[in-house]
């Protein structure tokens, strides 16, 4: 099945994003992500860093190429978004630095989580939070893209998108 030659940009409507030089992903653009949107000092993570491009491989293949239809700088964003999450998750810190395990520690990405807590009680309050039935059927990779604001945007770029990516 053919996405993005499907889905061709007008003339005149190729918008995009101020961190991209280009309408596909690419270290380059990612890299620049990274640097001027997340924040992530070239200290903690190095331009030459192998994990960049792995990142970013890794998003592409998850994201859902539909959102190029949206638009370019779309697509780009949601991989550029999961393309950080999964660095949140999986980069090890640079000799000296701290930088990925202090927001791994803030956000408890390394703490297991079977699921959303739907309600709570002790003897004098109780609370109860309806569970949405798309969380029913996230996967546990789609859970842990909830402990992150990047992975959290992502999800909520492909959701939109309804079951055709595996929500329910």
């Amino acid at each position: 099945m053919c996405w993005v030659p499907c889905f061709p940009p007008l003339p005149g409507m190729g918008v995009l994003a101020p961190w991209q030089t280009q309408t596909k992903p690419n270290v380059t653009d990612l890299t620049t992500f990274l640097r001027t949107v997340v924040g992530i000092p070239t200290a903690a993570l190095p331009d030459n860093s192998g994990y960049i491009p792995w990142a970013l491989s890794y998003a592409e293949e998850k994201t859902l190429m539909v959102l190029y239809a949206v638009g370019q700088d779309y697509y780009c964003f949601a991989v550029y978004l999961l393309a950080t999450s999964f660095l949140i998750n999986w980069c090890p810190d640079q000799a000296g630095q701290t930088y990925f395990a202090d927001l791994r520690k803030a956000w408890n990405i390394n703490g297991f989580v079977g699921g959303v807590i739907q309600s709570t009680a002790d003897v004098t309050t109780s609370e109860s939070m309806d569970m949405p039935d798309f969380i029913k059927g996230l996967t546990i990779g789609q859970l842990q893209s909830l402990k992150d604001p990047y992975g959290r945007q992502w999800l909520s770029m492909n959701a939109d998108n309804g079951p055709v990516w595996g929500i329910s």
